[in-house]
């Protein structure tokens, strides 16, 4: 014999599954969630375009100090489209100087990630060819009074619009900016 279920008049059965209202919250809850882990990881090669042009300008700005700091002099930093380094003129005799990279943890040499970012500088108002691979060449020398070569150091993701700008006046200062397009 089955078992009979008794029920009250005004007693509704048990709610099976979930109301509109909860999965509405469910949904808002995962909107939010993702787009916080969205913003977090954000566009790698945006994120390292910011991170390696704030890093050149912070050791720009960190060889100017140390100049200011030693009095040393014939300092100048070398560019090439895969990197940096700082360079120090070495007297080998009384006709021959030669730039020689500093081998520094700070100061360089510097290799931007392969295929990722590229370089381009500007010295009164023309753009300089940079060498691909081979030894470095002075571009903007730092004096030991905190003067610098006036240029800008352009930094872009390779095939990308995405561009950071440094700016570095005859007075020394180092500014870094966001670059507009070209167009």
């Amino acid at each position: 014999m089955a078992a009979a279920q008794f029920r009250h008049p005004g007693c509704r059965p048990a709610q099976q599954g979930f109301t509109l209202m909860e999965l509405l919250v469910v949904m808002v809850l995962i909107g939010v969630v993702a787009g916080l882990a969205s913003l977090s990881i954000g566009d790698g090669a945006e994120r390292q375009l910011r991170s390696e042009t704030e890093r050149l300008a912070m050791t720009l700005r960190l060889a100017r100090d140390e100049l200011l700091i030693t009095g040393e002099s014939d300092r100048a930093l070398g560019l090439r489209r895969d990197g940096y380094s700082f360079l120090e003129l070495m007297v080998l005799d009384d006709n021959t100087r030669e730039w020689h990279a500093l081998e520094d943890p700070q100061l360089g040499p510097r290799r931007f990630p392969q295929d990722l970012i590229e370089v381009q500088l500007e010295l009164d108002g023309e753009y300089t060819a940079l060498p691909q691979t081979r030894g470095w060449e002075p571009h903007i020398r730092l004096g030991n009074t905190g003067e610098m070569t006036p240029a800008v150091i352009t930094l872009r993701v390779a095939g990308s619009e995405l561009r950071r700008e440094i700016e570095v006046t005859l007075e020394g200062r180092v500014e870094v900016r966001d670059a507009t397009p070209q167009g």
